[in-house]
């Protein structure tokens, strides 16, 4: 960039020239002396700001002036005090004012300096301004409204921003809007693909049942189990009971048997006599009483063993939601994750 130094000076220089030369082809009305007073005093109150580093004063101190009197020296410092603040497009915009400006032959000094510096500076700014492309994935581009920053733009051209963070937002008319957000540097150049489009599954599943939640799943476990501990658990001592009833009679029928002449606690395996008989049954009664005995009670456990998983169970805890920025750089690219975690 040039130096600054001269243009204190040269400021007052084309104030100090107005009054007797023509400065641009097309030339309005000439300005009062009270105008040219005001704007060399709010010229020389810029310079002052611009060099003690009060850039956003400056930059009003040097619109003011222009205001007063139309002078490219004006429009240059205001270019580079826009420079200084990061706000590189309005910098771009003043320059380009400049060098559009057609000067006459007999232009100041001052003026024909101004332009030349705007057409060097502007071309080292130029590629410093970093670009935002927006591309729409599978949306038509007439059915969104696209908006960067909250300035509507047109889908896959791109934009030209200050470096920082910026906002994209695209609305389909009947959904809800999406928004994305990226971080540049000077000479990024950000791409982003924003999918408004519903996915290719969500019309099939918006007609089905909705899936039941932990929640719905819980009082079915919780009944179906403690009806099954339930159930077992008494069938379970209502068999046993059977089965020790059976049992006793059992043992009094082997002292019968122990103690009857003819079988002498010995039952033949051809010919069964009524008593023994009547013991073999009362046996296998017993062996049948203590199976459905067991398996009932394990039926019960079963059952106990849902109800409490119903009891003690709890749906998960909804994720946290995070933010996802992000980061593109001259060299570098990157995201940011913001949020509670």
């Amino acid at each position: 960039m040039r130096s600054c130094r001269h243009l204190g000076p040269a400021l007052l220089l084309g104030l100090t020239l107005l009054a007797t030369a023509p400065t641009t082809v097309a030339q309005p009305s000439p300005p009062t002396a009270e105008a040219k007073l005001a704007a060399k005093a709010l010229a020389d109150k810029g310079w002052e700001l611009f060099n003690a580093g009060r850039y956003e004063d400056a930059l009003t101190a040097f619109r003011d002036a222009e205001a007063q009197v139309h002078a490219p020296p004006f429009l240059v410092m205001a270019a580079r005090s826009c420079e200084r603040l990061g706000r590189l497009v309005e910098a771009r915009s003043h320059y380009q004012r400049v060098l559009d400006e057609p000067l006459a032959a007999n232009a100041p000094h001052a003026f024909q300096q101004a332009q030349a510096d705007a057409k060097a500076e502007l071309t080292a700014l130029a590629p410093r301004i970093p670009t935002l492309e927006v591309a729409l994935g599978r949306t038509p581009q007439g059915a969104v409204a696209l908006t960067l920053d909250g300035e509507r733009i047109a889908p896959a051209k791109p934009v030209e921003v200050d470096p920082g963070e910026h906002t994209v937002s695209g609305v389909v008319p009947g959904r809800p809007p999406v928004t994305r957000t990226m971080r540049l540097d000077e000479r990024a150049k950000g791409y982003i693909v924003l999918d408004l489009m519903p996915p290719l599954a969500e019309a099939p599943l918006a007609r089905s049942a909705p899936a039941a939640s932990g929640r719905d799943l819980r009082k079915p476990l919780l009944i179906g189990g403690g009806v099954a501990a339930g159930v077992g658990i008494i069938a379970g001592t209502v068999f046993t009971g059977l089965a020790l009833g059976d049992g006793s009679d059992a043992e009094d029928l082997r002292g019968k048997v122990d103690s009857d002449r003819e079988l002498r606690g010995y039952c033949p395996s051809t010919q069964h006599p009524p008593l023994c008989a009547e013991l073999s049954d009362t046996v296998d009664r017993q062996y049948a009483f203590l199976n459905v005995a067991i398996y009932s009670f394990i039926i019960g456990a079963a059952g106990v063993g849902t109800a409490i998983y119903a009891l003690v169970d709890r749906p998960a805890a909804p994720a946290s939601r995070m933010r996802v920025v992000p980061h593109v750089g001259a060299g570098s690219t990157g995201i940011s994750l913001m949020g509670r975690f």
